[in-house]
């Protein structure tokens, strides 16, 4: 009883704290799949530049792509390795045997061989006259593979040239400034156009003032960054707009589906018998592999393995799928996820989550039945979903986090050998991530709601970031990753 008291007390700090949030608004409030090659995200252009990198008092060219963009810089890490070789900060990197790359901060760099860091021969000219390799422009393909610093699994993303027909020539990994700022505590800096210097004495850092003054986040819908144990706000920006918000909306299906299971009404090995509503969703184009070829009307499911499949994989299906479970076990037998959607609203309402309005229980866009069609989504702010997240992990992390923390989950009752795996947190492994929750439609853009454990004067307590509607998947991670890094820092 003692502790839900302090729980209490816990929840009303945080919303105190939200409160201020709300009154600052947009202001600052202060100072890695496993599979061989990753999945390939998107292909890009990449104007060639040869930098100058200076680190140690010596001078070295590493080979670079601008893609698409200038300054959205792209080093090669072998080049990177052998300019920063007998320097504080040597590394050696090889092709992995279970990984994709190995990055060894305890060695010096050694070539595997003598073309290894030879410059490009041609680069970009800066007028545009074509596609091919004579102009200086390579096809890029970004992935997300596999990588060992120290002997630790972590994943980061890198760009490879294209070969002639598409695929990755995999010799040489082109490593994006930020990420090889966390693989290798590196801070690195533009003194020109073309030329970059390695600070040897300082680790990698997030300077908050310096990327607002980049307007770094304000491309997002919204983001905050916060301490969901204290309620301390690190870092917000438009947290109070209202937007679209795509599959994170199953974090409230969730906590509906937890408090049936407090309530007795469920647990998690009672059983769901597939609707046809939910098997036609199973068969759509918003279904996933794992239910739609294991699943049929009738079969029965266990409420453990929904939840698993919704969290990780975000399925869709599951998400109404235990919608209905929920309001079976309230008695009803019709219109059950229209009825579970008004449950959702009302329990936001009680959260004080204004900005919350819910019209299905999976974040799939939706349309009105009409000759000319409206379509809806459902929509929160930043801000409270940040409320809704802190409230999980302050009352029910260890129930959440038995599925959110884990990358992949054995579904026994969808069929032999199915398995629930997670859509995001190979991206995130380098801090210890123990959710919560990603989510994509076109107009949410790509969504992401991350928390973290830190240790604060020997206590654990729970950081939670926000970042809503992200251009792509690659900024999602970045920006999450940002926040993280922020926190991480400011913690230490």
């Amino acid at each position: 009883m003692a502790a839900k008291i302090n729980s209490r007390k816990l929840i009303i700090t945080v919303l105190t704290a939200l409160v201020v949030l709300g009154m600052i608004g947009g202001l600052l409030v202060i100072r890695r799949r496993r599979n061989p090659l990753g999945s390939s995200v998107v292909g890009d252009f990449g104007e060639r530049v040869n930098f100058t990198l200076s680190a140690g008092g010596k001078k070295s060219t590493v080979k670079g792509y601008f893609v698409l963009s200038e300054y959205n810089t792209y080093l090669s890490i072998r080049d990177v390795a052998g300019a920063l070789s007998g320097t504080e900060k040597h590394f050696n990197v090889q092709r992995g045997k279970d990984v994709q790359w190995e990055i060894n901060t305890s060695r010096n760099y050694v070539p595997t061989t003598k073309k290894e860091n030879t410059p490009f021969a041609v680069e970009f000219p800066g007028e545009y006259a074509g596609t091919n390799d004579a102009q200086g422009r390579d096809g890029l393909v970004l992935y997300a593979p596999s990588v060992k610093v120290d002997g630790e699994k972590q994943e980061y993303r890198f760009y490879y040239k294209a070969d002639t027909d598409g695929s990755p020539v995999t010799s040489d990994a082109f490593v994006s400034l930020m990420d090889l700022g966390l693989m290798l505590d590196l801070s690195l800096e533009y003194t020109g156009e073309k030329e970059l210097t390695a600070d040897l004495d300082s680790g990698f850092s997030v300077d908050i003032e310096r990327l607002e003054k980049a307007e770094y986040f304000h491309d997002l819908d919204g983001a905050v960054l916060a301490n969901a144990t204290t309620g301390e706000v690190l870092y917000a920006w438009d947290a109070m707009h209202q937007t679209e918000i795509a599959s994170t909306s199953k974090l409230m299906t969730w906590l509906l589906v937890q408090e049936a299971i407090n309530d007795g009404r469920l647990t998690l090995d009672s059983t769901y018998r597939i609707s046809e509503n939910v098997m036609r969703l199973a068969v759509s184009a918003y279904g996933l592999d794992i239910c739609r070829q294991n699943w049929n009307v009738g079969k029965e499911v266990t409420v453990r393995d929904l939840i698993a499949a919704m969290l990780l994989p975000s399925s869709n299906e599951a998400a109404v799928a235990l919608a209905e479970a929920v309001m079976t076990s309230c008695g009803f037998s019709d219109d059950l996820e229209k009825r579970f959607v008004q449950k959702m609203n009302d329990r936001a309402y009680e959260l004080k989550l204004r900005s919350a309005m819910f019209y299905n229980a999976s974040g799939l866009p939706q349309y009105e039945a009409d000759q000319i069609t409206a379509k809806r989504g459902n929509k929160m702010s930043a801000n409270d979903l940040y409320i809704l997240s802190a409230y999980i992990m302050n009352w029910y992390r260890d129930e959440f986090t038995a599925f959110s923390a884990k990358r992949s989950i054995p579904l026994p009752s969808f069929g032999g050998n199915v398995q629930a795996v997670s859509s995001y947190l190979d991206f995130l492994s380098a801090f210890p991530v123990t959710g919560m929750k990603s989510g994509t439609t076109d107009r949410a853009g790509r969504c992401l709601i991350a928390s973290m454990d830190v240790r604060v004067d020997g206590e654990i307590q729970t950081v939670i970031a926000v970042v809503l509607g992200a251009e792509n998947q690659k900024l999602r991670y970045e920006q999450t990753v940002t926040l993280l890094a922020l926190a991480r820092q400011h913690y230490r």
